[in-house]
């Protein structure tokens, strides 16, 4: 082997000694020439070092990208001598999100009102986001049915001027119908004409001045002029009678007695009327005319709201005239006059005339001791001996009560805002059924049916009641029985 000698460690030191010289000589050199690959000689006195390109559709070198929205293509032109470009491109950042604004509605109502008492209704309304501050104005539990009535009949002779009213007839209280006399309803006018009694369907009718005889006395003169001296209306003080005293219809005995015993208005009976006695008509007659002066002391019993009797005499006072008339009945009879009417006196029930005087001062009547075929007026009596005036007491039932009445409550915000997505519900309920009224007499109503609840009630989304406020309906009202009133319902 042949060997060969190395570098000492003096040679190899001496050697990077060397070659560090060297290096830092040239270190100017390395650093100006790095400087100068940075910038871009153009070809003139003008260096380019940078060009931005941003969005701008104005710029001249850019144009819209077709179908990408809010994009640009640019177009960049390089200048001459340069060899190398480095780019960078920066994409814009994303728009910040809007703030969110919740949708909140102030004020909004939810209202169920019943137009018809039996019937319930809903409503509801969605629970959205930022719905606060819900208030219960008013929820108020529905009335219940009151209870029904109960009725009975009773029969009682009248006792006021409305108890006669509906016969066309006037009241006369008992102390003015003689000794032992009872309430009378007496009609204003005579069996015959308008606004009187209607004449029996058993009796013949015929004018006057003409012949009805041989009918066994069941015979009226109508429609023409039964008195010879008289007068068809008189004002008297305050009232003016218009009934006139020349044209009254008359009627023989029977046909009389017949007619105020067959007249049936409505709440009387045949044979509930009658002819008056002898001693109410005396009672009559010293009420009729107490007085000749500008005002009676009784003045009800004048003029068109009075009596209307008519005078044979003088036509004093409040009456009218009505003397007889000695030719135009023909057929009745009357003491010492034949065919004759007398329309100044008014049967009995005792067969005879009762000749009322309104001349005098004090007023008088006279039994006349007519014979049954002579022609007189005819009124007619009701006591009530006969049945009385039927009349139905009525017993109301109760009222129902009225229900529960909630105001002003607010929901608490924590219900509301923890059922977002629910629903809030409000039933207005129906009224209670009215007790049905007693079916026969003297018989008991029925009750009337509790009032419903009204109710507001919250849902979650899920449709699960989460919470709810209710107001309860009236007790119902009991129906009355066949002696008392029904009691109220309670609240």
């Amino acid at each position: 082997m042949k060997k060969q000698n190395a570098f000492t460690l003096a040679e190899l030191l001496v050697s990077i000694l060397i070659i560090s010289v060297i290096l830092t000589l040239l270190a100017p050199v390395i650093t100006k020439r790095a400087k100068e690959n940075i910038s871009i000689n153009g070809g003139s006195s003008n260096k380019i070092n940078t060009r931005l390109f941003i969005y701008n559709k104005s710029d001249s070198n850019c144009s819209e990208i077709s179908g990408v929205n809010n994009s640009l293509s640019c177009n960049f032109t390089i200048p001459s001598g340069v060899n190398r470009i480095n780019a960078i491109a920066v994409s814009g950042g994303g728009g910040g999100a809007g703030a969110t604004q919740p949708s909140i509605e102030y004020g909004k109502k939810l209202t169920v009102a019943n137009a018809t008492a039996k019937t319930s209704k809903t409503q509801e309304l969605t629970i959205t986001s930022g719905m606060s501050n819900v208030t219960v104005t008013e929820l108020i539990g529905s009335g219940a049915g009151g209870g029904g009535a109960s009725w009975m009949s009773e029969s009682s002779g009248p006792q006021s001027q409305a108890d006669c009213d509906p016969y066309n007839a006037m009241f006369i209280p008992a102390k003015y119908n003689g000794t032992g006399g009872k309430n009378t309803c007496v009609t204003k006018y005579n069996v015959g004409d308008t606004n009187g009694p209607t004449i029996s369907s058993n009796v013949k009718i015929v004018k006057p001045d003409r012949n009805c005889s041989g009918v066994n006395l069941f015979c009226c003169w109508s429609g023409g002029i039964t008195a010879d001296e008289c007068s068809e209306s008189k004002s008297w003080g305050y009232y003016r009678s218009v009934y006139s005293g020349c044209t009254r219809t008359v009627c023989q005995y029977n046909a009389a007695q017949a007619s105020c015993n067959s007249w049936a208005p409505s709440g009387t009976s045949a044979g509930d009327w009658r002819l008056p006695t002898m001693d109410e008509i005396n009672g009559w007659a010293k009420v009729i005319n107490k007085e000749t002066s500008a005002k009676p002391v009784i003045s009800r019993y004048y003029g068109s709201n009075g009596l209307q009797l008519c005078d044979g005499r003088t036509g004093a006072s409040g009456s009218l005239k009505c003397s007889g008339h000695d030719t135009n009945c023909k057929g009745a009879v009357y003491p010492a006059v034949n065919d004759g009417c007398l329309p100044s006196a008014v049967w009995t029930s005792t067969r005879s005339g009762g000749y009322i005087y309104l001349s005098t001062s004090s007023g008088s009547a006279d039994d006349g001791k007519t014979i049954a075929s002579a022609a007189l007026s005819t009124r007619c009596v009701y006591d009530g001996s006969g049945g009385g005036i039927t009349s139905n007491t009525v017993s109301s039932g109760g009222g129902g009560g009225a229900g529960a009445y909630i105001k002003n409550y607010q929901i608490p915000n924590d219900v509301i805002s923890s059922n977002i997505g629910g629903k809030i519900k409000l039933f207005s309920a129906a009224g209670g059924s009215g007790g049905n009224s007693a079916s026969s007499q003297g018989s008991s109503a029925s009750n009337g049916s509790n009032g419903n609840t009204s109710y507001i009630e919250i849902y979650d989304k899920d449709n699960v009641l989460k919470w709810g406020l209710r107001a309860l309906g009236g007790n119902y009202g009991y129906g009355a029985s066949s002696t008392d009133y029904g009691n109220g319902g309670d609240e």
